[in-house]
């Protein structure tokens, strides 16, 4: 009777250790913060795989460690590997031609400004412990969440340091300065676009200053070194 007993509690412990759970997440798409449908979620270990709903929200059996992919057309794949079952947020990015000028910016600013505000929630890696100190977690500053949180962070913030500069090196101010328009206008963008940091120091009269300098610039290069610079960028 000891015997089988003991199979009996070997065998259950062993199926508790193996039994799946649900992962649940919704899947977003990063520049707009809109939710995706019919994103195809794997779990690589096992084969298995569903759609997400209307609202972006998915449920997959998964035990922990088991890689799960998303994968939608038109969008970059994605994976993350399970270390816990709260619910998660997957952000897809679009695979689109970096050439290509992004005029139109779906996400409102104040909204992204949230985003990346929760996600520094997410990051954070202290957890507050007797006394009032702070203790560190090896779990929270390595885990899978913790990455993904710090990883959608930096992706917000290279949308918020683009914005800055596309918001004060437009076509508008770069046309009341110089006669450029058309193709000349948009190589004249890509090709002269200050950095972040210039942006963020310069007043408006140093910043006219650099257009104008730019602009002398490329007024004394050929039709082939603007063409070099169009397929450049």
């Amino acid at each position: 009777m000891k015997t089988v007993l003991f199979f009996f509690v070997v065998a259950l412990s062993v199926l508790t250790t193996h039994a799946q759970e649900q992962f649940k997440g919704i899947v977003l798409e990063h520049k707009s913060n809109e939710a995706m449908q019919q994103v195809s979620v794997k779990n690589l270990n096992t084969g298995d795989s569903v759609l997400t709903n209307k609202s972006g929200e998915f449920s997959l059996g998964a035990h922990q460690d088991d890689i799960l992919t998303f994968s939608a057309f038109g969008y970059r794949v994605d994976s993350l590997v399970v270390t816990d079952f709260a619910v998660k947020r997957v952000y897809l990015s679009g695979i689109a031609d970096p050439r290509v000028l992004e005029t139109v910016h779906i996400m409102t600013n104040s909204r992204l400004k949230e985003e990346m505000e929760q996600l520094k929630k997410e990051a954070k890696y202290a957890n507050t412990v007797s006394g009032g100190g702070i203790g560190l977690s090896p779990s929270r500053i390595f885990g899978n969440g913790a990455r993904n949180a710090r990883r959608q962070y930096k992706i917000l913030a290279q949308e918020s340091d683009n914005r800055l500069v596309d918001t004060r090196f437009s076509a508008k101010l770069i046309q009341s300065l110089t006669p450029l328009e058309g193709e000349d206008l948009n190589i004249f963008m890509a090709a002269y676009r200050p950095k972040v940091s210039f942006i963020k120091e310069a007043n408006d009269e140093r910043l006219r200053l650099y257009i104008m300098d730019s602009y002398n610039a490329y007024k004394k290069l050929d039709a082939s070194e603007k063409e070099k610079l169009r397929l450049k960028n």
